[in-house]
């Protein structure tokens, strides 16, 4: 996270988060980096700042989550999750009222093809990996070899990958057994949830990233400098086709619409 005393960013990962990590720490003298990705702390998520997120496609950002993959392999953790058996029940936690999904999620780490999911991280170009990829991601029989949180809760049979990995960053921690006790069970459900428990007071979008951030100091009167900000360029760290459709057939794309629709309603993509 970003902390100053007057507001927070907290990163969702693919995002343009290094980027605007840079800009804020340059500009907010006042303000500190703590570690990247870090979960918003509760002294921070009941105090007055405003609170910051960032958002990008949802297309966009399965490619970019495989492309990175495939580049960094092993220091990617999905790429880990996936490539590996995961039999360790402390990575689960101590969720409760889970033991049949429990037992269900270790049985299926025997049933992984680690040799095919490594090849599905061969080649950032290979657009029919990319799709055998996400299928994994968002097909609701393969959800446990994705070997998550996510893989043992009842939301990943009506929400994506992407989705609940946005609630879990952008939602009051304290209400998060919620996904895993069958309280949430539809869409709807999730809606009100997010409605109920979100605390983001301003997205970046990824897609308009200086403009975002450019709108956001002149809305609470930061000073920046922006023509130094209008030279500065994101980091790019995935090797990847330019274009998002390249990537997509109809099946696939169908498959992000649908378990993703709350992020395509909620910032109009």
């Amino acid at each position: 996270m970003f902390i100053s005393d007057k507001l927070c960013f907290v990163e969702f990962g693919k995002t343009g988060c290094s980027f605007i990590r840079e800009v804020l720490k340059e500009n907010i003298k006042s303000g500190q980096l703590t570690k990247i990705h870090d979960p918003i702390t509760s002294d921070v998520l009941n105090s007055n700042r405003l609170k910051i997120g960032s958002i990008r496609n949802p297309y966009d950002w399965y490619i970019s989550l495989w492309s990175f993959g495939c580049s960094m392999k092993k220091k990617d953790p999905l790429y880990s999750n996936l490539t590996s058996l995961r039999l360790n029940p402390k990575r689960l936690g101590n969720i409760k009222n889970n033991k049949i999904r429990k037992i269900f999620f270790f049985v299926d780490q025997f049933k992984k093809n680690l040799k095919f999911n490594k090849n599905l991280y061969s080649d950032s170009l290979d657009i029919d990996n990319f799709k055998k990829w996400i299928q994994i991601l968002l097909d609701s029989k393969n959800k446990n070899f994705i070997s998550e949180h996510y893989s043992i809760s009842n939301t990943n049979k009506f929400i994506g990958y992407m989705t609940y990995h946005y609630l879990i960053k952008f939602t009051d921690h304290k209400f998060h057994h919620k996904f895993f006790n069958s309280n949430l069970k539809n869409i709807d459900d999730i809606k009100s949830f997010y409605h109920n428990y979100s605390y983001i007071d301003y997205f970046i979008r990824f897609e308009d990233l200086k403009n975002s951030i450019i709108n956001l100091f002149k809305n609470n009167k930061i000073i920046f400098n922006e023509k130094e900000l209008s030279y500065k360029k994101p980091v790019n760290k995935s090797h990847r086709l330019p274009k998002i459709e390249d990537y997509y057939d109809k099946e696939t794309k169908e498959l992000v619409e649908h378990y993703d629709k709350l992020i395509f309603d909620l910032h109009n993509y």
